[in-house]
């Protein structure tokens, strides 16, 4: 017992004690507050309610879905612009009210349909709502209004209002969801974390090599100079950021067919985010030593909820909205969405993703450059000059 409590109070185990309560704490209060957005923030989505309709019907379908649907609703685009909107991610449904609408809802033989375009290569929970939400309108579609019409229909061919009503309840459901799927994702719930899973391996990785390859670098340094040194680990990092990636999609891959395609966009974005996790671990690590890995814990968690591999950016709160556009996670994971599933905007997430990596490679070379002059920064004016030891 003797030898227990003189191994608790050691500093290394004091110390490793209070790491584990600060990240069991850091963990939790930043996750449980950030995705409490889910699904309070479900207003923040947009959906494209588009009435092609020139009747009656369809604009109480439109009237009645703007009351009910708990998103932002833009009525004003055309079919084809909502289509390139839900490719891009700047809005999550499309829900169109055909043409011949008021005509088929009149006529009893006939069922109606209304479009429900979604994108599925998004993140889980935003996929998943607007599956729900389908459902949800379509029931109450054919509960409030098609029914009602269809009755309607019947006492205009002198049924009796009692009759009448017995018979629309049996008629089956007038109003149909023809959902189509954009941008499929394969069955299994590994591909729609894949982006999540991928980017986090990379991300933890980076900063295991980087806390290594730095002592390497201090030690290299005295015998190659500051800047060769430098950028001799420059050149290590860009090797490291080509092949270090071939493991991680090799376990994925291999899990889930892909096209040749697919695998080299990936390869691409994971590449280059390895050099841009790498070139921000350096930073951390240049600024404050060994305690970047402390410093990194809270700002990896955040990047967690910022990434927007669990929610879409529109339901996070200001502050992980912000942040999203600043993380080196964001990119890949819409990037790897585009590439494994399909999605718009790939060459402006793979530019800013170039542009991140080299801002903090340049960032890394300032702190660098500051601290090697700093170190050897010339005398004031008017100081005595050190006295040099006799060797």
């Amino acid at each position: 017992m003797r030898n227990v409590f003189a191994l608790l109070t050691n500093k290394a185990f004091v110390t490793g004690f209070v790491m584990l309560l600060i990240f069991q704490s850091m963990m939790l209060l930043v996750f449980l507050p950030g995705y409490t957005a889910i699904p309070k923030n479900l207003p923040g989505l947009t959906v494209a309610l588009l009435n092609h309709d020139k009747g009656e019907s369809g604009a109480q379908i439109a009237e009645g879905l703007s009351g009910q649907l708990p998103f932002k609703l833009d009525t004003s685009s055309s079919l084809e612009q909502a289509k390139k909107d839900l490719d891009n991610r700047d809005i999550h449904m499309i829900i169109q009210i055909p043409e011949n609408f008021s005509e088929k809802i009149g006529d009893i033989n006939e069922q109606v349909n209304l479009n429900f375009f979604i994108n599925q290569s998004n993140p889980s929970t935003t996929a998943s709502t607007m599956q729900s939400v389908v459902t949800q309108a379509t029931d109450a579609l054919n509960a409030q209004f098609a029914v009602q019409t269809i009755q309607g229909t019947l006492q205009q061919l002198s049924v009796g209002e009692e009759e009448a009503a017995a018979l629309a309840a049996g008629i089956p459901s007038k109003v149909a969801a023809n959902i189509v799927l954009t941008n499929e994702v394969p069955p299994g719930m590994h591909n729609l974390m894949a982006p999540m899973f991928l980017v986090m391996s990379i991300y933890t990785g980076a900063m295991m090599y980087t806390m290594i390859s730095l002592n390497g670098f201090h030690a290299l340094k005295r015998r190659m100079g500051k800047w060769q040194s430098f950028f001799a680990l420059q050149g290590a990092h860009v090797v490291v950021s080509i092949l270090a990636p071939l493991a991680g999609l090799a376990i994925y891959f291999l899990m889930q067919e892909h096209s040749a395609a697919s695998f080299f966009g990936v390869w691409l974005t994971h590449s280059l985010e390895t050099l841009a996790s790498i070139e921000f671990m350096t930073i951390l690590f240049m600024l404050f030593g060994q305690m970047g890995s402390i410093v990194n814990i809270p700002i990896m968690l955040v990047m967690t909820i910022a990434s927007g591999a669990v929610m879409a950016p529109q339901m996070m709160y200001p502050f992980f909205k912000f942040i999203s556009q600043w993380t080196v996670m964001y990119y890949p994971v819409h990037l790897d969405f585009n590439f494994l599933f399909g999605g718009g905007g790939t060459g402006e997430l793979l530019l800013k993703l170039v542009l991140y990596a080299f801002v903090c490679m340049g960032i890394a070379l300032g702190i660098h450059f500051w601290k090697y002059n700093k170190k050897i920064a010339p005398p004031a004016l008017g100081a005595a000059p050190a006295v040099q030891p006799v060797s």
